[in-house]
């Protein structure tokens, strides 16, 4: 039994003093000072690459910086950095600087970018030559005004100038995607920018119309690009760049201004069977595009209540300012048109030669149509 146990304790020694000489083992240090090779990019005119060491050792920390020949015409799409094992796509630094812990193999670093530098065409198609670049950021004129897209959008066209090739139609795509987008998002983003086809012939896309949307903007210059793809021929496109600046708007003039009020007596056509299709207009012969003021105010008949043949409206007045009155028919063909006449009584207010003035808030005037 003490011989048994005696030959216990020694295996047990024995294996002990093994497994500490094998976790003692120091690391090869030919593995650890192994320096494997770095391939920089290849050399371009829209980028440099400095402090890039041509090798590293294992888990070494990789620095190095890359400066764009052209910032504001230019985007980094990505910084690679690839080996048999290795494919690490690196953050993009706002100051230019990257970095990369070194894996034990050789590797190369990959910089893709896109350089859109101004032009006025590229393959089948160019830029608009009336096209305006300078646009102010949209503000309200008058107290109520609303943006309308069809109206207030800023608009950069693009005309297909040559042929595209293996198009059926001529000097147009019947087959196409486009994108457009913005090199500064702090001045024009993205989502202000819609791209729309125009037509001719039903399928026949000839043009391309980028609407800005003025109320996303602010004041700066933005490179837009538009990327039109033929849809007839594999990767072939066309290219278009363009800076452009938006400035703010000046501020408007404040006028004072007061409600008064319109009685138009219509019974001398209220039962003409174009009577509903009759708006009055109230034009400020005043008014300045420097002024916070509605220049004219519309009131259509179908929205207003008809009694005793007559209808009232209610309109903002500009203190000092004369109006013009008047009625129209929205019709293709006019019928004629009744004369409107000071009949009745007034408060405050003058008529005379087609000009309507006040002379105090709250002021009204009966007017008579015949």
């Amino acid at each position: 039994m003490k011989k048994f146990m005696l030959k216990l304790v020694t295996a047990i020694l024995l294996f002990t003093l093994t497994f500490s000489l094998f976790a003692c083992k120091p690391k090869d240090p030919q593995e650890e000072n192994t320096t494997y090779s770095i391939q920089a990019p290849a050399q371009s005119e829209v980028y440099s690459v400095t402090g890039l060491p041509q090798s590293a050792t294992k888990g070494a920390t990789v620095s190095f910086k890359i400066v764009l020949t052209h910032p504001d015409d230019t985007i980094l799409n990505n910084v690679t950095v690839k080996g048999t094992n290795t494919n690490l796509q690196l953050k993009a630094s706002a100051d230019g600087n990257y970095t990369f812990s070194m894996p034990s193999e050789p590797v190369s670093v990959t910089v893709d970018a896109s350089y859109y530098p101004d032009n006025d065409s590229d393959n089948f198609l160019s830029w608009d030559s009336d096209n305006v670049t300078t646009v102010e950021k949209w503000q309200a004129a008058f107290e109520g005004d609303e943006y309308l897209d069809f109206a207030d959008d800023f608009l950069l066209t693009a005309t297909i100038t040559s042929q595209p090739s293996q198009s059926p139609a001529n000097f147009a795509l019947t087959s196409h995607t486009e994108n457009a987008f913005s090199l500064n998002g702090d001045v024009v983003p993205d989502d202000a920018i819609k791209v729309e086809a125009l037509y001719r012939d039903g399928n026949q896309a000839n043009q391309f119309v980028l609407r800005i949307d003025r109320t996303k903007v602010s004041a700066g210059s933005a490179k837009i690009v538009l990327v039109v793809e033929n849809g007839h021929k594999f990767g072939d496109k066309a290219v278009l760049a363009c800076t452009v600046t938006v400035t703010e708007p000046e501020p408007l003039e404040r006028v004072e201004t007061w409600t008064a009020t319109i009685v138009f007596d219509i019974s001398a056509i209220q039962n003409d069977e174009n009577t509903q299709k009759m708006a009055f207009v109230l034009e400020d012969l005043d008014y300045e595009q420097t002024m916070y003021l509605r220049p004219s105010q519309m009131f259509d008949i179908e929205d207003l209540q008809i009694v005793d043949g007559k209808v009232t409206v209610q309109f903002i007045y500009a203190k000092g300012h004369s109006y013009s009155v008047s009625f129209h028919y929205y019709m293709s063909t006019q019928p004629a048109y009744p004369t409107v006449e000071f009949d009745g009584e007034a408060d405050g207010a003058e008529y005379a030669v087609n000009q309507l003035t006040f002379e105090k808030d709250g002021g009204w005037i009966h007017l008579t149509l015949k």
